[in-house]
């Protein structure tokens, strides 16, 4: 269901759709996201959102004037938006605006069945409906966070990793049931980590997909955890979420690699699972403050 809406936040009504249109979807974990840009000629683009049973957070990127907006065809008024801000849409109602200026709006999109799931993963009371407020901007650091945390997966698919997609899309469930329900609910903390034979059934599907190609959803279900439980669970037990402690394998594979070995740097990057050299240094020196190859002449 995620999948199929967020394909179609790309489609325009009325007029032709912008030439400069540029369109990304990203799957997470039950969850779609989609970055659109386009650039206004001077008459505005048209934009439909139709009636689906779940929410849209459209984070804008730039500065929007106020335009005219419709819900289920009545007119209602929307405030401008400056960079940072976004709109929480609730898709039971049918959204239609004639957007002016240049456009870099990354959309979330939740349907009330995985909302429902995280709920009941975490034994929580329904928070019922989220609080969308009509063509109301809000202004949310987490919620700008997290979308902004998508950019590199959004700017090269390939090189993105699906724990850490999968971390961002559970992080914006629990942020969206503990401040936006109409009903907010508190997550109650988990006690106690991952059983030995968990932490070491998950390190190893881990290191047998180094790439970072295995979801949240595969890892719990080795654990007989639902993916919640199993995200702090681990984190609890190691200090760290999922994403983070492969990554921190992967630099020290790369490591001994450089130290004791003749490999290419393309070939290193290969074998830690980077996409390509280019992904792997940039990676390494973020991480290790100097690209590889100096750091392997500065090896004695």
């Amino acid at each position: 269901m995620a999948e199929e809406f967020g394909q179609g936040l790309d489609k325009f009504v009325g007029l032709d759709q912008p030439p400069t249109l540029i369109a990304c979807a990203l799957p997470l974990a039950e969850l779609m996201a989609t970055r659109v840009r386009w650039s206004d000629a001077g008459s505005g683009n048209p934009s439909r959102f139709d009636r689906n049973n779940g929410y849209l957070v459209c984070l804008q990127r730039r500065d929007l004037p106020a335009g005219p907006y419709w819900v289920d065809g009545r007119p209602m008024p929307r405030m401008p938006l400056n960079r940072g801000q976004f709109l929480l849409l609730d898709l039971n109602e049918e959204h239609s605006s004639l957007t002016y200026g240049t456009v870099d709006c990354i959309s979330i999109y939740a349907s009330r069945e995985a909302l429902d799931r995280f709920q009941e993963e975490h034994a929580l009371r329904p928070v019922g409906r989220l609080r969308a407020a009509r063509g109301v901007a809000f202004d949310d650091y987490v919620i700008r966070n997290l979308g902004e945390s998508l950019l590199p997966a959004f700017e090269r698919p390939d090189t993105a990793n699906q724990l850490f997609v999968d971390h961002v899309a559970l992080a914006l469930l629990s942020h969206l049931t503990a401040f936006y329900g109409e009903q907010p609910t508190a997550l109650r903390p988990i006690r106690g980590g991952l059983a030995p034979w968990q932490e070491r059934r998950t390190k190893d599907m881990l290191l047998a997909h180094i790439d970072g190609k295995v979801g949240l959803v595969e890892l719990a279900r080795e654990c007989g955890l639902s993916r919640s439980h199993f995200a702090r669970a681990f984190r609890m037990t190691t200090g760290m979420p999922p994403h983070k402690w492969l990554l921190a394998r992967r630099i020290e594979l790369a490591q001994d690699l450089l130290r004791n070995s003749k490999l290419s740097l393309q070939e290193i990057a290969i074998r830690c699972g980077f996409t390509d050299q280019s992904h792997f240094t940039k990676v390494f020196a973020r991480m290790m403050h100097m690209p590889p190859g100096e750091w392997r002449r500065s090896r004695p």
